[in-house]
């Protein structure tokens, strides 16, 4: 609770509003001095004196260290957790410490055990008297999906780094993270296939400078101290003040924080971070006290490489004024591109080979002990936890010395291994056995070294290049089936597809009637793909052939009998606004539509299976006008629980977010609900869990949103430069709801130019415009006038590619700052160019699995479907043969189980009831699953099991 008059920091933003407003060439102070204390006064009594959070929300917690005594708590809460209430609790995470003493560790203890016991069973707990089995297992279970390639190096990272206690909410315990190019002072991007542009991995920081390393270890083996043990480096790799404050110094609200540590005013100018060269430089100098190690934001973020706020943050003594950090010459001055080189870099093989050794330093066996001594890895005995026993300190002012001491000397992370850190294995895209990569199928092929790797400013993204191994445009006829609509006809198009299942399509024409279709894949024998593998003796690469999987379709559409034909409640006209969940809610498809065309909601859920309608609701005042656009985004996960977070949009200028998840009521009301368009209608939006963030799009604005409190984060306008040969024109956002919004932080809108030449009004020019999270314009691309405006754009490859569904196919683009949009394949669904007109794709969809994908479908004019096959599908197949094997065994087995049960009943006392059942089950096992076809193995087994059967009841 809050007894004051105002918050923490607030009186800080009001001096800084102040100084804003200083006119740099006089000293006079602008009228608006007084309007953030204004406005504080003004809002101080609709301000809560507590704080309160619903425990439902809650998604996970974790016990945490604080100044390396256990007395902290921080508990993550679900996406859309807020009430839209500006002043309410609403972040996804919170950090609360108990109090020094063992008296705060006791009612950390306490109060965690009683959250838990309220909170819902699906929410992640690190229970008091288990925590320590409950962490190893997660760390089992992070580890093994690193190693087997279904986390990514960042993502891993991130995960070791929560799973040790550190925690964005507290400074003292900021994620790290490593250093991995070395390389930044040259003119060309650096070549991520070159050693000598890494770091050392297998090093501390401190030890790669081997002068700096001698001077270390001599006062290492010469220091002597009865209170203090011998360490090599006086300062820390991750330090609240000299690591954190000192990168995130230009973002909120650390500069506020950076302020308070210097008496209410910025560090000197050049001990400010200003420049990426200079600072690498110094931390494999001779300086001792440079050992820093990086934030999380260097491979994320480049907002905190931006003076944004203007701060005036004062002149070197070269007299260069500080503003904007200094990138390397190959980033050619744009954060993003440094990003996003030093992302790729980061996922590159040589790091991914290397960095194993730098989890050993900093979580692994190699932090503490002997270990530690021969790996050059000793710091100051205050940055260990066990160390000193803070709790012990009975003297208030002793203890309170301590901790400010373990504050400001930095803290090192839980120790989570005891052994060598394993490698990542690498697996073949096209087999799924082990080998020696670890992308996914479609990175592998469109990604690139040479292609991540040089500036394509230069080059035409419209240029189409020579490749043979193309997944789509280069793919064998086999490949791919289009199943056409039934006559007789007209038929209406189809404008949502999505995958269920291993072997199911659901799809929705634009008169609202549900289509079921059902697809194999028979592919050749596994020893003729693996005959297509050849391995490189001198480094064991795969050399892969353009196309592995040999086989072809086989689909069908499923014509059920109904009474009534499942179709969406608003029929009377042609409907545009409709999702399907991509997740299953407890096996059924969820179906979001505009219900009445008024503002109504339609829930329905859809059986993929037998094609019908199970459920339905309708909400009838969602909006006040007719919805124009919804888009879903998948909850599942063990914390989560089964759902989908959906936002819909509205012609009333409106949006509103809704969470539909199976152990919760249907509510009637939205979570939140957005605005920001000045009465523009919405026709585009989309959602990104991992950024917190989802967007709404009108004719003229972008409006970017929290997904916490549904707060306005910003607002984009269309580009001034769309990147088309006309000097007069006018641009603005087009009329579509194919709109992508990546985890990355890339925005790619679809806009429409109308130019004039010599006075005459031409056609307008269609683009795809790539913006950052902050509104920078990263890069265009035109597309031809006869593909009209896109219909749906996806990502794939891990938010690398997006597909553009349109006219005539999908294309495929880069999604990159290196080379923006630039086009690297093409699905062709209709190859006469006489009926491209009458030969659109509505929707697309890639699956069973979105993060390894075999299958894509594309929703076709005229009630038509394309399915292609992707590299993997081959693999997938026999898996899933091998998995219905063992249901349809489990299913030949439970039959005759249940009559077991009915005749048989309690187990006690049974032994005499079994006489004569034996070959009764054996032959109702026998008979149903011969009705099923078996063959191979399984066939030999229960053919030698039916002889004796045979023969005993002979």
């Amino acid at each position: 609770e809050y007894n004051s008059e105002y918050f923490d920091g607030e009186l800080l933003y009001t001096e800084e509003t102040k100084q804003r407003y200083v006119s740099t060439e006089s000293s006079e102070i602008h009228p608006c001095k007084g309007m953030a204390k204004n406005f504080l006064k003004g809002t101080a009594p609709l301000r809560p004196r507590s704080l309160r959070w619903d425990l439902a929300e809650m998604s996970s917690i974790f016990l945490r260290r604080f100044r390396l005594r256990d007395s902290a708590l921080e508990i993550f809460f679900m996406p859309s957790a807020g009430n839209g209430n500006f002043f309410s609790p609403s972040m996804s995470s919170i950090f609360i410490d108990f109090g020094s003493g063992r008296t705060g560790n006791a009612r950390r203890d306490d109060l965690a055990d009683l959250i838990m016991r309220l909170s819902p069973n699906r929410c992640i707990k690190q229970w008091p008297d288990k925590h320590h089995l409950i962490l190893q297992d997660a760390i089992r279970r992070a580890q093994n999906q690193w190693v087997n390639g279904r986390l990514s190096n960042f993502d891993y990272l991130l995960e070791l780094n929560r799973l040790s206690g550190r925690t964005f909410n507290d400074l003292c315990q900021y994620p790290v993270m490593p250093w991995v190019l070395s390389n930044y002072s040259s003119n060309e991007v650096p070549d991520l296939t070159n050693r000598d542009n890494f770091r050392n991995l297998s090093l501390p920081i401190g030890a790669l400078n081997a002068e700096r390393l001698a001077d270390c270890l001599e006062r290492f083996e010469s220091f002597y101290d009865q209170a203090i043990p011998p360490f090599m480096y006086g300062s820390h790799y991750s330090t609240s003040a000299g690591v954190v404050l000192h990168f995130l110094v230009r973002l909120h609200p650390f500069a506020a924080l950076h302020r308070q540590l210097q008496n209410g005013h910025f560090d000197v100018a050049d001990r400010l971070f200003s420049s990426v060269a200079r600072t690498w430089e110094m931390c494999i100098g001779s300086s001792a006290a440079e050992v820093k190690e990086l934030t999380p934001e260097w491979y994320s973020n480049p907002s905190f490489l931006q003076n944004r706020n203007n701060f005036r943050l004062g002149s070197s003594q070269d007299g260069d004024i500080i503003s904007d950090v200094t990138l390397p010459p190959w980033a050619n001055g744009s954060p993003e591109k440094f990003i996003e080189v030093m992302r790729c870099a980061l996922e590159s093989d040589i790091c991914t080979e290397n960095l194993p050794n730098w989890i050993d330093l900093i979580f692994g066996f190699k932090q503490t002990g002997p270990e530690a001594r021969k790996a050059n890895n000793v710091f100051f005995y205050l940055t260990y936890y066990g160390s000193i026993d803070v709790a012990s300190i009975e003297n208030e002012a002793d203890r309170s010395a301590t901790e400010l001491q373990i504050a400001h000397f930095g803290q090192c992370p839980m120790k989570l291994f005891k052994k060598p850190h394993p490698q990542k294995k690498k697996r073949c895209p096209y087999t799924g056995s082990y080998g020696t990569t670890n992308s996914s199928p479609l990175q592998r092929i469109y990604a690139s070294n040479d292609a991540h790797c040089k500036d394509s400013k230069e080059e035409d993204n419209n240029q189409r290049r020579p490749i043979s191994n193309l997944p789509f445009v280069n793919a064998p006829l086999s490949h791919w089936v289009h199943i056409d609509s039934p006559p007789p006809g007209p038929h209406s198009h189809l404008i949502s597809i999505r995958l269920v299942g291993d072997d199911r399509c659901v799809a929705v024409d634009m008169k609202g009637v549900f289509h079921s279709f059902r697809w194999v894949w028979k592919a050749e024998t596994l020893a003729k793909n693996n005959d297509l593998l050849t391995i490189d003796k001198d480094n064991g690469d795969f050399n892969l052939k353009p196309f592995q999987d040999d086989g072809c379709f086989i689909a069908q559409r499923e014509l059920h009998s109904f009474r009534n034909v499942p179709r969406l409640p608003n029929a009377k006209c042609n409907i545009r606004a409709i999702s399907l969940s991509r997740s299953l809610i407890s096996g059924l498809v969820l179906v979001l539509s505009d219900g009445n065309g008024k503002g109504a909601l339609s829930i329905q859920f859809v059986d993929p299976s037998k094609g019908y309608i199970k459920s339905e609701a309708l909400i009838p005042f969602a909006h006040s006008d007719a919805i124009t656009v919804i888009k879903t985004v998948s909850l599942t996960s063990s914390s989560l629980g089964d759902g989908e977070l959906a936002i819909v949009g509205s012609r009333d200028s409106t949006a509103s977010l809704w969470r539909i998840r199976r152990s919760e009521a249907l509510s009637l009301r939205p979570k939140l609900r957005f605005s920001g368009h000045s009465g523009e209608p919405i026709f585009g939006a989309d959602i990104s869990i991992s950024l917190n963030v989802c967007m709404t799009v009108s004719r003229k604005r972008c409006c970017i949103h929290s997904l916490s409190n549904g707060m306005l984060l910003r607002t984009i306008c269309p580009p001034t430069s769309p990147g088309i040969p006309f000097t007069s024109h006018r641009t603005i956002f087009a009329n579509s709801d194919a709109i992508v919004l990546g985890k990355r932080g890339h925005l790619v809108l679809p806009c429409q130019s109308f130019c004039q030449e010599n006075g005459l009004v031409r056609k307008p020019v269609v683009t795809l415009q790539l913006f950052s999270l902050e509104g920078c314009e990263l890069g265009s691309c035109a597309l031809e006038s006869w593909r009209g405006i896109p219909n749906r754009m996806i990502t794939i490859a891990d938010d690398t590619m997006i597909m553009v569904a349109a006219i005539g196919g999908v294309t495929i683009h880069r999604l990159s700052t290196l080379s923006p949009l630039e086009y690297v394949d093409e699905w062709r669904v209709f190859d006469d160019p006489t009926l491209i007109e009458n030969a659109t794709v509505f929707d697309i969809d890639l699956g069973p699995v979105l993060s390894r994908p075999v299958i894509a479908a594309a929703a076709c004019s005229a009630g038509a479907v394309r399915l292609h096959a992707l590299p993997g599908i081959t693999k997938f197949s026999e898996d899933a043969k091998k998995n219905s094997a063992v249901a349809m065994v489990g299913g030949a087995l439970a039959k005759p189980a249940k009559s077991i049960k009915k005749v048989v009943g309690n187990v006690t006392g049974i032994g005499s009831r079994f006489v004569g059942f034996g070959s009764e089950l054996g032959k109702e096992a026998i008979s149903d699953v011969k009705d099923k076809g078996f063959g191979g193995f399984l066939g030999n087994v229960y053919d030698k099991a039916k002889s004796a059967v045979s023969r005993k009841g002979n």
